[in-house]
Order: C-alpha cells, then structure tokens, then sequence
C-alpha cells in the first residue's frame, strides 16, 4: 500500500492554491517559484527551470527572477509565467482528487502550522532575554554566601517552601479529588475538600491576626498569585458533585455499614446535615433501590395465554424456572430491607456507653489525638496526617505548618445534630420498614400470579419464612410483621388458585357431561360408550414389544395403563363416562395433592393451615353443589340413555375418590352422599318409567298389528303360546335390566324386580282400557297373563299383589272366552314355555330357584338352568309367532317345508 503524504506536508504544497482565498501570512513569498521550494515538502527537491517548465522556451539551470527577466525577453518570461500558473493549477486539481472532502480542513491545518512557527520563534526569541537576565556564573556564589550568612533569608526561605507546599496541594486538589471519587472513597474526597478550603483561607489571610503573615516578607498572595482564587473557583465546584455521588452510592443495598457510615459521615461534614437528616437520605435513597429491585419481577406467563391448572408450567417457563426466579428476587428484595434496617441500626443506635454506635465512635475518633481503636472498621480511620500521606507527593506537604497538617473538622458531640435519639430511630426506622413490606406485598401478588399449584406457593413461603426467621438483621417484631404479611399473600393466592380450580372443574364437568349427552341425544356414540356390556368384551390393546424395547420404565407404564383399562372394564366405564368422570376426577386429584403438601408440612403453621381450611371448604361445597345441580338438571331435561348416563354419572360420582380427594369433611360428605344418592334414585325411576312407557306403547303396536294380520273371526286357530308382542316386550325389558344392572352397583336381581314390576303393572293397566273383539285375541292375553302370572310367582310371597291382580285378570279373561278348553292354557304348558324360554328371560328371573317347583318325570340334571331343563321328546312349540306369509311367499319354499 503506498504511504499517504502527510498534513503537513500537503498543506505546504498547496498553500499556493489558497492565497486567493484566504488569508496570507505575511512571512510567505508570494513568487510562485519559491512555492515548490518548501524545504517541507514530500516529493523529492527539485529546482525550477525553464527546460523543466516549458520545452518550447529556453532552457537552463534555476536562476532568480531577476537574472530570468534579464537573460529573457518579455515574451519568453510571460509563456514561462503562464506555463508555471497551468502546472500550479493542476497540481491544485491533483491534490483536491487527492484528499477530497478535507481539503478545506487541510488548508485550515496548514495556516495554524505557520501561527505555531511564529509562535514557537516567539518563544525561542522570550528564552534568549531569559538567559541575558539569569546572573552570571560569578555572581551566583556571592549570592548563596549572602543567603548563607542572613538568618533573615533563611526565614524568608521557609516562607516561600510553605507558600509553595500550600500552593502545590491547592493545585493538585481536582486530580486527587477525580481519583479518590472514581475509587469511591467519599469520605477521603470530602476531607480533602476541607483541607483545601481551609488551605485558600491560609492563602488568603483573612484573619486579621495573621494578616501581615506573608505580607512580613514581602509576598501579597491576592496581588502576586491571582491563580491561587482561580484555582479555589474550580476546587469549590467539587462539593456539589461529591454531595451528589455520595448520596447516589446510597442506593448500592450490598454496601457494608462501615462504606455507608463514610458517606453518612461525607455529607454531615460537607453540609453540617444534622445526623437525622443523613437518615432521611439514607432511607428516602433505599426507597430508590427497593423500587428498582421490586420492579425487577420475575414473568412467568404471556398476557392472553390461558394456564392449565397445575400443569407444572408457566407460560413457556418450567415450574423448576418460576420457582427459581421468584426465590431469586424475593431474596434481593429482602436483602435490601434486612442490609437498610440492619444498617441504620449498627450506625445511629446507641446501645449503651460501652457500646456506642458506629457513626458515635467515628466521630469521637475524629475528635481525639488517640490512636484509632481496633473495633472501629479501617474505612474510617480519617484524620489529615493519614489523608496526606495517602497522596502522590506526599513529601512537599511535609512543609505545612503544623497547623494545616493536625487539621480536623469541628464536631459538636454534645449537640442534637451528632446524635440520633433511640426512640426516633426506632419509629422511622419501624416507619420505612413497614411501607417497604406494604411495598414488597403489593409485588409479591402479582408475582404469587404466576404459581397455579398451592404446592409451589408453599414452598416459597416455606422458603422466605426459613430466611427470615435465620437473618439476624431483623427483630421479632420484624419477623413477625413479615410472616403475617407473606401468610396474607399465601392465603389471597390460595384462595385464588381454588376458586380458578373449582371454577375450571365446573366448566369442564358442565361441558363434558353436555357433549355427552347431545352425542346420546343425537345418536353420534357408538353403542360401546352406552353398553357396559358390550364394552366388557372388547379387550383392551396389550403392551406390545416395542414398549418393553424401550427399558422398564416404559414397559411398566404400558403395563399400568393395561391395568387401569381393564378396571374401567370390569367397573363398568365406557369411554364416554370415564371421560366425563375424568374432567372431575384428576383436578380433584391435583387439589388432593395440594391440600396434602400443606398437610405435610413440617413448620409451625397451624394458625395459616386453619385459616387456609376454611377458605377451601367452602370453595369445595360450592362446586360439588354447582356438579350436583348439573347433573340434576341433565336428568330432568332428557330421555332413554341420556337420562340413564346422568344417573350412572351420580352413581360413579358418589363411589368414585372424586369426593375423598375434596375432603369435604364428614358432615358435608355425608350430605353429597346422600344427594348423589337421591339423583340416581331419580334418574333410576325416570328412566324405568319413559322405558316401561316405550316399551308398552310398542307392545301396542305389535298387538295392533298381529290383530290386524291374523283377522278378527272367532274360528281362527287357538294359540299354543304367548304372543309375540308380550316376549318382544319382556326380551326388551331384560335387554334394559342387563343394560343398566352391569353398569351400576344396584343387584341386578333388584333392578329386575323394580323393572318388571312395573312394566306388569304398566301392561295390566294397558289392558284394562284394551277392547277385545275376537276371541281369538281374547285367548292369546289370556296366555300373556298366565305369563306373566307365572313370572310373578317365581319372585315369591312380596308379589302377592301382583300375582292377585293378573290372577283376576286371568279370571276375566277366562270367563269370556267362555270356558273352552282349546282357548284356556293349562298350568303346565305356561310353565313348560317358561322353562324353554328361561335363557332369554335370564335376566329378568329371580336370581335363586324357586323352592316351590313341582317334581317333574324324567327331570334331567339342572346345571345353570334354575327352571330346570325343558323335555326333549315334546313337541316343539314356536316361542313366538311369526306373521303368515303372503301369497307369493310359498312358491319360495322348498320341498314339504312349510311355515305356519
């Protein structure tokens, strides 16, 4: 890279090209000759000549201007002179291309070089008037055995070493104070400025008795040393900035006592503060920094992002994250009012007179001539001597008087303003430190926002209780104070965290159980979330290989969801209720767990514990209350399976641990018990009677339209068995009991007998407003009854008045069909299609053989079959009767098969 010119250089080049300009300086030769001569020039020295100037003109070596105009015509010269002004201004236009923007600022550089040079001649003409003036050699020997032999001269010496020591340590009093201000040593810096003040006032005499001091020997310092009032001008400003860091260090909480006692210390001797008035500033710049610390919250969550309860996170945080910034901070906090307290207290109060606080020993070090004692901290070993040695030269101030050097600043320890009285101290100290919890309260609850478990927010509290209860800062009364205040946030945000619980678990149940229902309602589920029965025998998928490849701990947690699938199976849980179930059951666990922490705890907090009860039972009661009315609701608002799916919701609810993990207590537990049970009983009944309803309104139908399929005239055929409307009907009603007794803990044997109890009750009423008109179907209810009257037998003696009302009825019917043998079936054939038909009625049988049977021949073995298995050789009678085919029916069938 090729070297660039310098400044100066390049300003002397082309200081040719400025002259129009700017200003000349007169000591320039205006010849442009002379121009490319300047000895300080870069390019190489060259000499003008004509040859080099103009090839066309004459040629020779460089000559002055007058030998040019004399060897040369006029003629010659002008081509010379203009020949001379072309390269001039091309060497212009080169050094512009060259440096480009600066070229002004270069001109300017380059007329400040030629002012340096005059001066600096200036300077050098001003050191050769100095050198005639000094004395010469031989005088200079009279001279010192004049000095030598005069005690006068010796005393006047002195004079002018003091001056001197006292003018050298004015002078040098900005450096020292920028020092020991960058090193934060206040209290040097504000003795400093006092030694200074006092050092002008030497200076100046202004005390009438020491008023011919200097002037004794000649010196008038006002009238000979105008520098020493200069220099105090700019010494006098210092006082204001080192008030004003003093007071800014205040705010730094992780200073020791001993650092603010000499800031304290600064600003009492700088200002004449009254001691009371130090505190004031010592409080009112912690204020500050329990602002700054209090406004560096931790943040946990995004605003409009909702919280899952107890998820374990935060926003996009972990909940090990939260808890870790939330300590963090509660520690800085606490730090800056346990170091504010701690400290004023170490350095107002008095204890006693043995014991004197810091700032009292301080200053009765300051005033004695003893040696510092050993307990006051080395930061405060001030006096002037320590403050003067402590300086760079501190060899010239050797030379002060005696005076100067044993200077101390005056301090009153009598009065009001060196002193703070105990009770004083302790009111405005008890005074801040309550507004700083006030403070620290008001942040801690929005910080306490972020934490959705009580879990987390106990271990906070357990966490600043421990410190506060461990730092020796603090007095009881203060640790008092503090833990009733955190107990406060710790029960507001319990509080908080329950009602949002509660009030997520009603949302969620109220949502769950409607979705549910309307997916009943509209037929959208498939049978295995309504059937427990159905849903029993589908299998639940097996932990597969992949699962046990990826270690233990997954294979045992494939195995334990295969272990909760298949409880949900023999419980009796479809998918559908063991969702709805589900919304409750695990924010029920997770407010278990939290409860339990709080439970668990080994601190003394019997009083919070208590207080925490008893805001949660009432938060509980009043959601379980909510989920009670919700399920009522559901079941007086649908029908058929939605009604049953509310009642096995109440049912599942008042088994389930949903209400043990509440711990709504006995009282209030009993009472829910006892509701869940009411709304299953009324579901229950609801749901028997819009089933019975159907289930009669279609065995209507099918009456209705077998009458109409096999004719109204009295000669048909007699029927051999009940008819089909009645076993389609009792088929349904045992489909319904099976249905329901799997999915509930009722015996299903009990269920049956309310069941069918009701459904006879239904059908007999039915038939009471029946009209018959054939005899035909008057002899096909008489086999329902008898039917039905054998079914009732079988449930024993509790169905007396049952079986008395079909018997009458059984009568009625009997008489009107007059009698006949063909129409009336006998005792055995009912009870010869009950025990062939036994399997299917199963569910709707007494759950025991009846032991009034009769003996039957050729009785076979029983096995399973409580009726007793059917005869064999007898002949086989249609258990229901089928509807005659059509006309063109027959020509379908094959060989002699027939169908009746």
């Amino acid at each position: 890279m090729a070297r660039r010119p310098s400044v100066v250089s390049v300003s002397s080049a082309a200081s040719t090209s400025t002259l129009p300009h700017h200003a000349k300086s007169p000591s320039i030769s205006t010849s442009p000759l002379q121009t490319f001569k300047t000895p300080t020039s870069p390019w190489p020295h060259r000499t003008v000549s004509l040859s080099a100037i103009s090839k066309s003109g004459p040629s020779g070596d460089s000559v002055d201007p007058d030998e040019l105009f004399t060897k040369f015509t006029v003629a010659e010269v002008r081509t010379v002179h203009n020949r001379l002004i072309a390269d001039a201004d091309a060497k212009q236009e080169e050094l512009r291309l060259m440096v480009g923007e600066r070229y002004r600022d270069l001109l300017q550089a380059s007329t400040s070089i030629i002012s340096i040079a005059q001066s600096s001649q200036n300077v050098l003409d001003a050191l050769e008037d100095m050198k005639t003036s000094i004395p010469s050699a031989e005088e200079a020997p009279q001279l010192i055995r004049r000095s030598q032999l005069s005690g006068k001269d010796d005393t006047h010496l002195q004079v002018l070493q003091s001056l001197a020591a006292h003018m050298k340590l004015l002078l040098d009093t900005p450096e020292h104070l920028w020092r020991l201000l960058e090193k934060k040593k206040y209290l040097h810096a504000g003795w400093l400025y006092l030694l200074a003040r006092v050092i002008h006032r030497a200076l100046l005499r202004e005390d009438s008795e020491d008023d011919d001091n200097w002037k004794a020997h000649g010196i008038d310092v006002v009238e000979q040393f105008p520098l020493v009032q200069r220099q105090w001008d700019a010494v006098a400003q210092f006082r204001t900035q080192i008030t004003y860091k003093a007071t800014l260090s205040l705010r730094e909480f992780n200073s020791t006592a001993p650092d603010i006692c000499s800031v304290l210390l600064t600003l009492h001797l700088l200002e004449s503060r009254p001691l009371s008035d130090t505190l004031s500033t010592f409080l009112a710049q912690r204020t500050r920094s329990l602002q700054s610390a209090l406004s560096r919250s931790p943040k946990a969550t995004q605003n409009g992002q909702s919280s899952q309860l107890l998820n374990g996170n935060a926003g996009t945080k972990t909940r090990k994250t939260v808890l870790r910034e939330l300590r963090e901070t509660f520690e800085g906090v606490l730090d800056v009012i346990a170091l504010t307290v701690g400290a004023a207290r170490e350095i107002f109060h008095d204890g006693s007179s043995a014991r004197p606080s810091l700032m009292r020993h301080c200053l009765q070090h300051i005033q004695s001539d003893s040696d510092p004692e050993p307990s006051l901290p080395p930061e405060l070993h001030m006096s002037t001597q320590h403050l003067l040695t402590s300086l760079p030269s501190a060899s010239h101030f050797v030379l002060l008087p005696p005076t100067v050097r044993s200077y101390k600043p005056y301090i009153d320890l009598t009065s009001s303003t060196s002193s703070i009285p105990p009770d004083q101290l302790s009111h405005r100290l008890q005074d801040w430190f309550q507004k700083a919890v006030q403070d620290l309260q008001a942040a801690a609850e929005a910080w306490f926002s972020d934490l959705k478990a009580l879990k987390d927010v106990w271990t906070i509290r357990g966490w600043v209780t421990e410190w506060v209860t461990e730092d020796g800062r603090f007095e009881e009364n203060e640790r008092a104070h503090l833990t009733s205040a955190l107990d406060v946030l710790v029960h507001k945000q319990a509080t908080q965290i329950w009602r949002s619980a509660f009030s997520d678990m009603e949302t969620i149940f109220q949502s769950e159980l409607g979705s549910a229902v309307s997916a009943l309602r509209e037929g959208a589920n498939s049978s295995l979330s309504v059937s427990p029965a159905k849903h029993l025998f589908q299998a639940p998928p097996t932990p597969s290989a992949f699962d046990a490849s990826q270690g233990s701990a997954s294979m045992v947690s494939s195995f334990r969801k295969y272990k909760a699938a298949l409880h949900r199976q023999v419980s009796g849980r479809t998918p559908l209720l063991e969702k709805v179930m589900k919304s409750v059951e695990t924010r029920a666990a997770a407010l278990h767990s939290d409860v339990q922490a709080v439970d668990h705890s080994e601190e003394d907090n019997t009083e919070l514990t208590g207080h925490l009860k008893a805001t949660y039972l009432p938060c509980a009661e009043r959601s379980v209350t909510f989920l009670l009315n919700s399920i009522s609701s559901s079941i007086t608002s649908v029908t058929g399976e939605s009604c049953m799916f509310s009642s096995r919701v109440a049912d599942e609810m008042s088994s389930s641990q949903f209400l043990s993990d509440l711990q709504l207590g006995t009282d209030s537990g009993n009472h829910v018990h006892e509701k869940l049970h009411e709304l299953y009983e009324l579901g229950m009944e609801r749901w028997r009677k819009l089933t019975i309803a159907s289930i009669v309104d279609r065995y209507r139908e099918i009456q209705i339209d077998i009458t109409l399929g096999s004719g109204t005239h009295v000669d048909g055929p007699a029927p051999a068995h009940p008819s089909s409307s009645l076993m389609e009907a009792l088929l349904a009603v045992s489909n319904s009991v099976q249905t329901v007794a799997t999915s509930t803990r009722i015996r299903p044997w009990s269920l049956a007998e309310l069941v069918l109890r009701d459904f006879i009750s239904s059908l007999l009423d039915e038939l009471d407003d029946t009209t018959v008109d054939s005899e035909r179907q008057r002899a096909s209810l008489l086999w329902d009854v008898k039917l039905l009257h054998e079914l009732a037998g079988l449930w024993g003696p509790e169905w007396s008045k049952v079986s008395s009302r079909l018997k009458a009825t059984a009568a009625q019917f009997g008489q009107e069909t007059n009698g006949s043998a063909n129409h009336s079936p006998n005792h055995s054939g009912v009870s010869a299609f009950l025990t062939r038909t036994q399997v299917l009625l199963a569910p709707i049988l007494p759950p025991t053989p009846p032991t009034s049977l009769p003996e039957k021949k050729d009785a076979r073995p029983e096995g399973l079959l409580h009726l007793g298995a059917p005869v064999v050789d007898s002949q086989v009678q249609p258990a229901m009767e089928l509807v005659k085919p059509g006309p063109r029916f027959g020509l379908l069938l094959v060989g002699s098969t027939s169908i009746r």
